[in-house]
């Protein structure tokens, strides 16, 4: 009985999110040029010939991960710029970055890509979005943070320094979560909100005139 036009598009949309998460482990942790597509296919249990019918080429591949990530980033920012108390959302989202690096991992890889982004000389238009797009989330935590104090919620000091803190602890916790030492525990969201949040025995002694 041949398939029906739903049962072709489930099983076609099936195959692609098996493609592009096995294409976002293998960027992450080999880097984009150290990745062939038959090693995509490979890692997605699926044929070579097929993933060509997703993607003609590795780099339309990688363009539509990075289209995807930095869309990712621009929700995460405008939900950063809701009227809510600045600790639970930034809360809220260190919880879901933790939850992901406990599980399948698959925003922390996203982090890791943006890191390769960062440091090649590629200009393409793709490449371009996702450091616009990670300008804005740094903009974002780092207004974040400054309303977070203007409310008493933050520890005293300069929001750049203090987002750039929260955010290489992200960054590294990405990193590690690829290292085979199976000592490194992934930290509650607590240990890393302690980076911002208000104690007020140390920003007393630590407050600027």
């Amino acid at each position: 009985m041949p398939r029906t036009k739903e049962q072709y598009e489930a099983l076609r949309a099936a195959s692609l999110a098996k493609v592009q998460a096995a294409a976002i482990t293998l960027f992450a942790r080999r880097g984009f040029a150290a990745t062939s597509m038959r090693d995509v296919a490979r890692a997605a249990g699926i044929s070579t010939g097929l993933i060509y019918r997703h993607y003609e080429t590795k780099e339309e591949l990688f363009a539509a991960l990075v289209d995807y990530a930095a869309a990712g980033l621009h929700r995460v920012v405008e939900r950063f710029g809701e009227a809510e108390s600045p600790a639970e959302l930034l809360d809220e989202f260190t919880r879901t970055f933790l939850t992901d690096l406990a599980g399948d991992g698959a925003f922390a890889e996203f982090f890791l890509i943006m890191n390769q982004a960062f440091m090649t000389h590629d200009e393409s238009p793709q490449l371009q979005r996702l450091r616009t797009a990670h300008a804005l989330l740094v903009d974002a935590v780092i207004a974040l943070v400054g309303r977070g104090q203007e409310r008493g919620e933050f520890r005293s000091g300069r929001p750049a320094e203090l987002a750039s803190c929260y955010l290489a602890a992200l960054s590294g916790l990405a990193t590690m979560r690829l290292l085979p030492d199976t000592r490194l525990a992934v930290p509650g969201p607590s240990t890393l909100m302690r980076l911002l949040l208000r104690q007020d025995d140390h920003d007393r002694g630590n407050a600027r005139p």
